[in-house]
C-alpha cells in the first residue's frame, strides 16, 4: 500500500522534479556565466569555511541528481504500449546506482580487489535506460509522445558528454552541455505536468 502511493507520488510528481532540475541547472548557467561580468566568483566572496563547496556547484548537482529518480517515474506511463522497452529501460537505469556502489566499495574496502572501471561503466546502463525510454514514448498517444524528443536529447547529451570524457579526461567548459540539459530537462518537465495536468481535468470531468 505504502509502495503504491510512493509510486503514484512519484508519477504525478515526475514533470514538477524535472523542472526543478531544469531549473538548479539554469542557474548554475546563469551564475557561471555572470562571473565573466562582474569579474568575480560567488565563492570568492563566502568565508573561508564556506569554500569547501561552490553553492553553484551545489546547486548543479542538485539539478544532475533529481533525473536520476524522476525518470524512473515515467515506468508504469509506458508499460501499457510497449513493456519490454520499459522494463528493459528501468532495469538499465537501475543496474547504474549498483555499478557506482560497487566500484566505490571495491576502492574503499581494501581487502576487496579494485574494480574502479565499475565507476566508468556506471552511466552507461542509465544513459542507454533513459534512451529507451525516449523511444518508447513515441508509441503513446497524444501529445505524450513529444516527451520522446526532449528524453532523446537528454540521453544524446548524457552520451557526448560520456565520450568527450572517456576521450579528453575533463569535459570542456566551452561546450554547451549544461545549457542542452537544462532545454532537456525543461521541455519534458513541461510536457509531463502538461499531460497530468489535462488527465486530472479530464477524468474530474467525466466524475
Amino acid at each position: 500500500m505504502v509502495q503504491l502511493k510512493l509510486r503514484e507520488l512519484l508519477e504525478e510528481m515526475t514533470g514538477a522534479l524535472l523542472l526543478i532540475a531544469g531549473g538548479s541547472l539554469l542557474i548554475q548557467a546563469l551564475v557561471r556565466n555572470l562571473s565573466d561580468f562582474v569579474g568575480f566568483t560567488i565563492q570568492e566572496r563566502l568565508p573561508e569555511w564556506a569554500g569547501l563547496i561552490s553553492p553553484t556547484e551545489l546547486i548543479g548537482l542538485v539539478g544532475l541528481a533529481i533525473p536520476f529518480i524522476a525518470l524512473l517515474g515515467l515506468y508504469h506511463r509506458l508499460t501499457s504500449k510497449t513493456p519490454r522497452l520499459a522494463v528493459l529501460g528501468s532495469a538499465l537505469m537501475a543496474l547504474t546506482p549498483i555499478l557506482f556502489l560497487s566500484g566505490l566499495l571495491t576502492i574503499l574496502i581494501r581487502p576487496l580487489p579494485e574494480l574502479p572501471y565499475l565507476l566508468w561503466l556506471s552511466p552507461l546502463p542509465y544513459i542507454v535506460g533513459s534512451g529507451f525510454f525516449g523511444l518508447a514514448f513515441f508509441w503513446k498517444d497524444g501529445s505524450i509522445r513529444f516527451v520522446g524528443i526532449p528524453l532523446l536529447v537528454f540521453s544524446g547529451t548524457w552520451a557526448l558528454i560520456y565520450i568527450v570524457g572517456l576521450k579528453n579526461g575533463e569535459i570542456p567548459e566551452q561546450l554547451p552541455f549544461v545549457e542542452l540539459l537544462t532545454v532537456s530537462l525543461v521541455t519534458m518537465g513541461y510536457l509531463l505536468s502538461t499531460s497530468s495536468t489535462t488527465q486530472y481535468n479530464g477524468a474530474s470531468a467525466g466524475s
